[in-house]
């Protein structure tokens, strides 16, 4: 990774991972929550409350800093800004879950209920988290990437796509045909239906 790409934001970095850690130690160490006194319970939500607003700016500027790394690389805006929101999502749902322990609430009540309605949404949104996860395992695996001449050959999209990759975003691969037109493939059904043929030189043996 570029060192100056960390260098202009690692005062920002350090600043908001101390505020951050300084209010989880006095929260869990030194204030119940539980506490009948009016004064210590407000400290206490209080200290919670820097807790989760210092976690979430420091998720953001890393991962931000991460995105802009990845960019730096070559690996394009669709998949940096991917692999950007994956991993928010996973910063957000520690800092959700640490700050819930903190204020002693059952994590594991709310689990449940969080299970019995991702089943819902994963009902109603089943094309849409098709695509996006399909995306992340395209982020991983990438038979393809930004810039690159591909083949896409699948009966959904009726036949050969011969053109070169813009784009790999959360939901749709851009494609710029030879034909001069602009396709967008549903990830899932390239991961799933597609042969991919990358245009790539062959390693002599």
């Amino acid at each position: 990774m570029p060192t100056q790409i960390w260098k202009k934001s690692k005062s920002k970095l350090i600043a908001s991972f101390a505020v951050m850690l300084a209010g989880l130690i006095i929260s869990s160490a030194y204030v119940n929550i539980a506490d009948k006194e009016l004064s210590k319970k407000v400290l206490a939500y209080v200290c919670v409350l820097v807790f989760v607003v210092a976690g979430i700016i420091f998720v953001r500027l890393l991962t931000s800093l991460f995105k802009r790394s990845l960019i730096s690389h070559k690996l394009g805006v669709g998949r940096a800004a991917a692999t950007q929101f994956v991993l928010r999502i996973i910063g957000y749902i520690i800092l959700l879950l640490s700050a819930l322990e903190l204020m002693n609430i059952s994590v594991a009540k709310l689990l449940l209920g969080g299970a019995i309605l991702g089943i819902i949404l994963g009902v109603a949104a089943q094309q849409s988290l098709g695509n996006f996860f399909a995306s992340i395992i395209l982020i991983l695996t990438h038979p393809y990437r930004v810039g690159e001449e591909v083949t896409i050959i699948s009966g959904s999209f009726g036949g050969a796509n011969e053109g070169r990759v813009l784009d790999i975003g959360l939901t749709h691969t851009k494609l710029k045909l030879t034909n001069g037109k602009i396709m967008y493939m549903p990830n899932a059904t390239i991961l799933s239906w597609a042969a991919i043929i990358p245009d790539r030189p062959t390693k002599k043996h």
